[in-house]
């Protein structure tokens, strides 16, 4: 007499057990999923925020050595901007100016204050004892704290107005513009901060199946 095949009986208790499992297994995907994308932009909010204090940082420290500038007077204000690597409309278009001789064959006045100009800015730049500041052609790497993406500042001075631009390698900038008063005072035309956007591949997806 042949004996029954065994066979595996699954039975109502069984079944709704590993309705469970797989249910719990594709929650637990989708909270690590969801998990890694929320850690992705927790940091890059941090990234942003620190970037906007330290950009905050560097202005708020310009303005104050600006206001400490006007109220020494002299030649404060230029050795300040000098420092920053902020150049003078007046001081450039005076360097551009042609150079004519006088009468007796020596360069007229405007060349030597030009000249002089330039040379005063060139040694203010290079004796500058502010804390991480270097001297370039154009801008001038001020580094507030340690970082990873310096700031660097730029920016004119067109005798009334001085415009000021810090910014980062990350894309983000902060403008600020102050308007200089007769009285030794100063405005606060602008202060805005932005920020561009740089494409770095795909962003973070819920579901990466």
């Amino acid at each position: 007499m042949a004996k029954p095949h065994g066979s595996v009986r699954i039975g109502p208790i069984g079944l709704f057990t590993l309705i469970i499992i797989l249910c719990l297994a594709v929650l637990s995907v989708l909270s690590l999923t969801t998990a890694r994308a929320e850690l992705s932009v927790t940091e890059r909010q941090a990234a942003t925020t620190t970037e906007t204090y330290q950009l905050e940082t560097a202005a708020q420290t310009f303005v104050a050595e600006v206001d400490g500038a006007l109220l020494s007077g002299g030649d404060a204000l230029a050795d300040v901007l000098a420092a920053y690597g902020i150049a003078s409309a007046e001081a450039d278009a005076a360097a551009d100016a042609p150079v004519e001789a006088t009468a007796d064959g020596t360069a007229g006045a405007t060349a030597d204050a030009a000249a002089s100009t330039a040379s005063d800015t060139g040694e203010a730049i290079e004796d500058d004892t502010l804390s991480g500041a270097a001297a370039s052609d154009d801008t001038v790497e001020v580094v507030v704290c340690p970082a990873d993406d310096p700031i660097t500042v730029s920016g004119t001075f067109d005798g009334s107005i001085v415009s000021a631009t810090f910014s980062m390698e990350s894309g983000r900038t902060l403008d600020v513009a102050l308007h200089l008063n007769d009285d030794g005072t100063y405005r606060i035309e602008q202060w805005k901060t932005t920020t561009q956007w740089m494409n770095d591949g795909p962003g973070e997806n819920l579901w990466l199946g």
